[in-house]
């Protein structure tokens, strides 16, 4: 019964949860591929504790079990042996004699086996080894070895040394004076020691051993008693081998909201092979149609209608598959393919990530937020590792430019790396990838739904709180919430009511949203919740440069200041305004961080923008106004080789290269970068990324080692000391003749518990 074990699968609580709002990260063509580093907070999970603690008891049990072994060897050893009928006699005196173990009978020497005492003992040893109970004690031990922690097999093993009593008594007595016997077990002295792999003589407990040599003989009696037990074997049965396994990771329905419409894509197709193994016979565009259809396939659904942009092996231009996809008036868009790398780094990438456009569109807010909702699914269940932010690329993507709604495109894995292709290539996979998507489309529409029933006047599908969100208008569909509380970023506001009509015409940015019902809200807030509750958790907004409108040098840059959605922003002139539009050198950047990490003295002006200017340029992205940053200009190309000497490339023919090219710069990186800095630097658990930047000279040599972010941290400087003390590199070329070059890498290190 303990090696059984039946799986009694149930579903878990399908109720629905809050995405949390990831944020995106650029992928930047100027870097070599990120070097990513995994610490832990506690050096032993609590998994591994246990683990280690129940090995540790193994090789306890395994000691104890050659030592008995040992100590049987040394009798032997010591004493003379006397062989008859192929069982050995040792003769001794030591104490727990006699007993036997194999085919040995260790004697002792005490004991006259001419007397009928004497010979029913014999008999009763000479029964153990006849019917080869040692092996039976020699299974048992064994498997306690590893068992021990099963209380079962401790239980079997006392019984099962009984057993082996009341077989061998019933041989050792027969026809003699079962009395006789019995007195002879109770007069005898037990000795201070015995082996637990062998049979001894005096063995305790006397009293079933009496009752066994003197029971009724009744056969009827004892298949009554064997049929009376059957109900409790069953009930053990059930209790011991009957396990419920959760399934959590796929509710069958979280979303029940109107239908919605889902594109999904398989990438590549027909004459378009998209990316191929090393060996050249596994290609993308298979893999990503088989699990289009998979997702089709478990979609059950009647709310959301899944439409594949193609189900056979056809080619279709990106522009086709927009025009598809735009026919279809879809509510959410999903293309799948799987990357690929060259040959040398094939054995190091590895991962499935998701990628949003990379500049601001209708649909930026809510693309991300299903980006998120994609990434929360797979970093419960996915066997390769997971990239746990959205990604974007430098180089567009048509189709989720061109999207009519949210749309993402997932990376399934490295087709170039033989673990994820083996992964991708299972059942297993292309079901958890479906389900997944699956699962992560019903939570976005059932989180969208939710928030569009708060809002009185039309909270949309967006993790933006539009303006009047106040909960008194007549379009609203839903007043139940108006006197539910409002709790800001853990701060009580009063009721939602009360809220909304405070901050009427404001535009709120939030990363989390909660409804809380009336049970759990009082709960949680006790009387204050008997309402219901919503929680709100807003993303804080920086605000980077306090500027005047009109062409402004950089020394009139005063400092740098953090607002929350209820601070007045000086440098714009109004309150609780939206962003501006950033653009550094003539580029448009979607994330704040990228703005905090420029270096003000490496700025040549910045330019602002509003009203007509900034629409004519940039379009409705401009709608807050625009501020324009140019950065101080680095020499890039010149033909002129005196003009090289004194300049600093950022883009070259032939890029700087470690000695023995990326791989042994990533293998020198990930060999002697200690991991568990950021752990001794009191660094909590989270993902942080180091990007470091550097100036390969002319002759190879390192200088004007920085970092953009943690400045001053033990693990930055274990960064920049350890590319301090590396080898010359190979220095970048521009017209054959070696040029100073600017250099970065990014090394992400993550810390966990």
């Amino acid at each position: 019964m303990p090696l059984i074990e039946i799986n009694i699968w149930h579903k878990a609580d399908t109720a629905a949860q809050s995405i949390k709002l990831l944020q995106a990260v650029t992928g930047s063509n100027e870097y070599l591929d990120e070097i990513v580093l995994t610490s832990r907070q506690n050096y032993f999970t609590s998994e591994q504790l246990v683990l280690l603690l129940y090995l540790l008891t193994c090789f306890i049990f395994c000691n104890l079990f050659i030592q008995v072994l040992l100590k049987i060897r040394t009798l032997l050893k010591q004493h003379q042996q006397t062989v008859v009928d192929n069982i050995c006699f040792v003769n001794t005196t030591a104490k727990g004699t006699p007993f036997s173990f194999l085919k040995y009978i260790f004697w002792n020497d005490n004991i006259d086996r001419n007397t009928t005492t004497g010979n029913q003992i014999f008999k009763h040893e000479l029964a153990h080894v006849q019917q080869k109970h040692s092996y039976d004690k020699l299974f048992i031990n064994a498997i306690l070895i590893f068992f021990w922690c099963n209380p079962f097999f401790w239980l079997m093993r006392k019984e099962l040394n009984i057993i082996h009593e009341f077989m061998a008594d019933k041989i050792a007595v027969e026809d003699s004076d079962t009395e006789a016997f019995a007195a002879m077990i109770l007069q005898a002295t037990y000795p201070q020691h015995r082996f637990t792999l062998t049979n001894p003589f005096f063995y305790s407990p006397i009293k079933r051993r009496l009752i066994m040599l003197t029971k009724n003989n009744n056969t009827k009696a004892g298949y009554i008693g064997r049929v009376l037990a059957l109900p409790l074997a069953v009930l053990l049965f059930a209790a011991f081998t009957l396990k419920t396994k959760t399934i959590k990771n796929y509710p069958t329905t979280v979303y029940a909201g109107k239908k919605i419409t889902v594109v999904i894509d398989a990438g590549h197709g027909g004459k378009d092979f998209g990316a191929a193994s090393l060996d050249g016979n596994i290609k993308e565009k298979d893999l990503t149609l088989s699990i289009i259809k998979k997702i089709k396939g478990l979609n059950h659904n009647d709310n959301i209608n899944i439409i594949l942009t193609r189900e056979n092996d056809i080619y279709q231009s990106p522009p086709e598959k927009v025009d598809f996809s735009k026919a279809q008036n879809p509510d959410l868009f999903v293309s799948i393919h799987v990357d690929a790398i060259s040959r040398d780094s094939a054995a190091i990438k590895t991962g499935m990530s998701v990628l949003v456009y990379n500049e601001i569109n209708a649909n930026t807010n809510n693309s991300k937020l299903f980006a998120s909702a994609i990434i929360n699914e797979f970093s419960n269940n996915y066997k390769i590792p997971v990239t746990m932010q959205p990604r974007q690329q430098q180089t567009r993507i048509w189709i989720l430019k061109e999207s009519p709604c949210p749309a993402i495109l997932i990376e399934a894995g490295y087709i170039t790396n033989k673990n994820d292709l083996a992964y991708l290539q299972t059942d297993d996979a292309k079901e958890t990838i479906a389900k997944n998507v699956l699962a992560a489309i019903e939570k976005y529409a059932d989180q969208q739904n939710l928030a569009a029933n708060i809002s009185s006047d039309n909270l949309t599908t967006t993790d933006t709180v539009p303006k009047n969100i106040s909960s008194n208008s007549e379009s609203s569909s839903d007043h139940s919430l108006d006197n539910a509380l409002c709790v800001l970023n853990g701060k009580i506001m009063g009721t939602w009511k009360t809220f909304t009509d405070k901050n009427k015409g404001d535009s709120i940015t939030f990363s989390k949203l909660t409804v809380l019902k009336k049970q759990d809200a009082i709960a949680k807030y006790e009387k204050l919740g008997k309402n219901g509750a919503i929680e709100v958790t807003t993303i804080k907004k920086e605000l980077v440069f306090k500027v005047s409108p009109g062409k402004t040098k950089v020394d009139t840059i005063e400092q740098i200041i953090t607002i929350d959605d209820n601070t007045t922003s000086e440098g714009r002139g109004k309150p609780t305004e939206k962003q501006p539009l950033y653009v550094v050198d003539g580029k448009i950047q979607n994330q704040l961080n990228d703005i905090n990490s420029l270096n003000p003295t490496e700025i040549e002006s910045i330019n602002v923008l509003n009203g007509e200017n900034a629409f004519s340029k940039y379009g409705e992205a401009a709608n807050n106004g625009v501020v324009e940053i140019n950065m101080k200009k680095i020499s890039e190309n010149s033909n002129d080789q005196n003009s090289k000497d004194d300049k600093v490339f950022t883009k070259v023919e032939n890029e700087a290269q470690f000695p023995g090219g990326e791989t042994e710069w990533r293998h020198y990186l990930e060999k002697n970068l200690n991991p568990d800095v950021p752990v001794t630097d009191g660094w909590k658990q989270g993902t942080y990324q180091i990007t470091i930047s550097f100036i390969v000279k002319k002759d190879g040599s390192i200088s004007d080692i920085k970092t953009d972010n943690y400045q001053g941290s033990k693990t930055a400087d274990e960064c920049i000391n350890l590319i301090k003390k590396g080898p010359r590199w190979v220095p970048a070329l521009q017209n054959g003749h070696n040029v100073t070059s600017y250099k970065k890498q990014p090394i992400t290190f993550v810390v966990m518990k």
